[in-house]
């Protein structure tokens, strides 16, 4: 694709620009993963568009989509009949060169394509993505330590939502609310009701139909979702099923659906085998797979106490919303889904995720006796995160945080509802309570 060209397009800035341009210099090769259609591609083009504004040679700068079947066959013939290629497009070798090679697992060996670049051409500089890092494991047959950098793309989160929506003033208020923030207890406490109803709309929008970027940018319901039922269709009951030989698709498919209908509650291995009539092992290779391709996430418990609290069953939950409620077929409204309090559970669980690097873990915690927390922080200790999506009159502590609190006596919890802002004092401790839609 013609460098000009790409220079030229109108992309919506994504988070994870910032962190990807601090290795665009360093000699690791940058693999960008994800699900197919979460806006890698994208990605790779606003990186173009960012060297060219640092006045890089645009004759130094290229993109190959490796389903590109030409393309695919030169760079499969090995880096000396690449660098010809290069050379013959008018690469300057002796200087910084930038290729971006887009599906990189479409390569025969692409782990030894990278190894011979970074360690015999460190003038070029590979920058690559992949929808599935099973595939991408089963390519890279050496582990490239100290040879590549990977980012995790997810769909959109509701900050970059709101971009893409053209609301910048909304995403901007937005930003000062980040976890990073909170964390380190930067918060101003507002008055809720100065965002206007606009702003809760497009809440709404985001709880029914996810973040792909697509479908944020496509103004009609209907076809949002029959672009989420074919992304369900091809991606989820067809190309998984394919590429990694799935015996039983039936199966498969039903554990999906049984995923969707039970996000963050407590998964029972054993019973499910059951339901599903297939053996624990095939279960455990389904829930692997599902959760290497992006559909699904596990959230593991946080325990210090074997007696007392459990240490073995995990939380799954879906890495888009959107897709969820596709699975499910449910796209209602907030205030009439039944789900409602699950739902936000995970929207919850997609901005942790995200977040994951400011923190050495992220679990749940729950006591035999029913206690429960949805999630745990571990970062310089231990940070209990409660999701009560209900209306809070003034700042009470539900009991299952303050149980915690007597337990592990943290320094500071969070508390996400659906209309109060405060922070208080509760013993030596700080409680923040959270609008959820404020929390991104």
């Amino acid at each position: 694709m013609d460098i000009r060209s790409i220079n030229n397009f109108r992309l919506f800035n994504r988070e994870k620009i910032k962190l990807i341009l601090e290795w665009i210099d360093k000699k690791e090769a940058i693999i960008l993963l994800g699900a197919r259609q979460v806006g890698k591609s994208s990605i790779l083009y606003l990186l173009i568009q960012e060297l060219v504004k640092r006045n890089k040679p645009v004759n130094n700068i290229f993109y190959y989509d490796l389903e590109d079947f030409e393309m695919l066959n030169i760079l499969n013939k090995g880096v000396n009949a690449f660098l010809e290629h290069l050379e013959s497009k008018g690469a300057d070798l002796e200087k910084r060169v930038y290729v971006f090679l887009d599906e990189i697992q479409y390569l025969d060996n692409p782990s030894n394509f990278i190894k011979l670049i970074v360690d015999h051409h460190p003038n070029i500089k590979i920058i690559s993505s992949g929808s599935s890092s099973l595939e991408i494991r089963k390519k890279f047959k050496d582990s490239l330590v100290g040879r590549k950098v990977v980012f995790e793309i997810p769909t959109l989160t509701f900050n970059e939502f709101l971009l893409f929506k053209d609301e910048e003033k909304l995403a901007d208020f937005l930003s000062k609310y980040t976890l990073s923030h909170l964390l380190e207890g930067k918060i101003k406490i507002i008055d809720p009701s100065i965002l206007d109803r606009k702003y809760h709309i497009l809440f709404e929008e985001y709880l029914a139909f996810g973040g792909y970027p697509a479908i944020t940018l496509e103004s009609k319901e209907s076809v949002k979702k029959s672009m989420l039922s074919e992304i369900y269709n091809t991606y989820v009951r067809k190309d998984i099923n394919q590429l990694f030989d799935i015996e039983n698709p039936n199966a498969f498919n039903n554990l999906v659906k049984a995923l969707a209908v039970q996000i963050g509650g407590l998964f029972n291995h054993h019973s499910l085998t059951k339901d599903l009539r297939i053996a624990y092992l095939t279960l455990e290779r389904y829930l692997f797979i599902l959760e290497n391709t992006f559909v699904i996430k596990s959230l593991k418990p946080f325990y210090k106490n074997r007696q007392k609290e459990l240490v073995k069953m995990p939380k799954y939950y879906f890495r888009d919303i959107g897709l969820r409620n596709s699975i499910i077929n449910n796209f209602n409204r907030p205030d009439i889904r039944t789900d409602i309090g699950e739902l936000i559970e995970n929207y919850v669980f997609t901005i942790l995720e995200d977040r994951l690097s400011i923190f050495d873990e992220i679990r749940f915690w729950r006591t035999k006796s029913g206690n429960e927390i949805d999630f745990i922080l571990e970062q310089e200790g231990i940070v209990p995160l409660e999701v009560k999506y209900q209306e809070f009159k003034d700042s009470s502590i539900p009991r299952n945080i303050i149980y915690f609190f007597d337990t592990y006596r943290p320094k500071r919890a969070f508390i996400l509802n659906k209309n109060r802002l405060d922070k208080i004092k509760y013993k030596n401790a700080e409680v923040f309570f959270i609008p959820v839609w404020l929390f991104g």
